[in-house]
């Protein structure tokens, strides 16, 4: 009775420590990438090879694709204009089309351009509301302090970690929050990056009326994604202005809750402004 005693105990504390072990494993390798995959910056259009493939004049990669496409829209147009003397159908004039397939395409070939100035400007916004944050707290908001003042609340040392115990389950259920973060906002990265090479589709859609829908679908989605972050920064702003007890049960129910709303923040986005969801679900939290 007693070794099946001591076999338990042995086999809870191996399973105490592998846990121990995973979850110190996950803290220090890959929660440190969260501040950068979340917090896009105009460098994530930096890569050489990604600027070839959408194009940095009009005669290479997407754009030199979508300039060959504007033969295409102009045919369409002139066969549109002349059957509308036939069917005595209204369409806008030579004069009118020519316009706006001047501007849209000058637009057009400045799509990198573009998308780099929108990322900028939703970069300073965050980044503003973090500063002011950290100005008025005095210490540093970013994801690796923020997954540091968790650990601290929940998760005191190897020795002490018990799997079944309450700050146990916390632990876990933070662990398994954390990782979808990881995994969500790395395809928000590259969702990010897929939406910038449809931009010169999206603009050159907009000689059209026809067509001019997809920009419509383009722009909310690239903006909801881009958006996101302005959210986190918020969230994360309020998660340091909450006093920390390590003995206190809403202090940790609280981070739980804070961590639930930064992995559902692209979906309160999309909800207020539509777009796509790059939500991915890891385990049960």
């Amino acid at each position: 009775m007693e070794a099946d005693i001591n076999l338990s105990q042995e086999l809870f504390k191996s399973l105490n420590d592998f846990f121990s072990l995973i979850f110190s494993s996950i803290d220090n390798s890959l929660y440190t990438i969260l501040d950068k995959i979340v917090f896009i910056n105009p460098d994530i259009l930096n890569n050489s090879y990604f600027r070839q493939l959408l194009g940095s004049s009009s005669t290479e990669g997407i754009i030199l694709i979508c300039n060959s496409l504007v033969l295409g829209f102009t045919l369409y147009y002139a066969i549109n204009y002349l059957f509308s003397h036939l069917t005595y159908s209204p369409i806008e004039s030579p004069k009118q089309f020519f316009f706006k397939a001047i501007i849209f395409i000058s637009i057009m070939n400045s799509s990198l351009w573009i998308c780099k100035e929108i990322i900028n400007i939703v970069h300073i916004i965050n980044q503003s509301i973090i500063a002011i944050g950290e100005k008025i707290l005095l210490q540093e908001i970013s994801f690796s302090n923020f997954i540091e003042n968790l650990n601290r609340l929940i998760f005191v040392s190897e020795d002490s970690f018990n799997i079944i115990s309450f700050d146990g389950i916390i632990k876990s259920f933070s662990t398994f929050g954390l990782l979808n973060l990881i995994f969500t906002y790395s395809l928000r990265y590259i969702m990010v990056q897929i939406f910038v090479l449809l931009s010169p589709f999206a603009f050159l859609s907009l000689i059209t009326q026809k067509t001019s829908f997809f920009f419509n679908i383009w722009i909310k989605s690239f903006i909801s994604l881009l958006l996101v972050q302005i959210l986190i920064s918020l969230i994360l702003v309020l998660s340091f202005t909450m006093s920390i007890k390590s003995n206190d049960l809403l202090s940790k129910i609280l981070y739980i809750g804070i961590t639930y709303a930064l992995l559902r923040s692209n979906h309160f986005v999309k909800e207020l402004f539509g777009g796509i969801s790059t939500d991915i679900s890891v385990g049960k939290f």
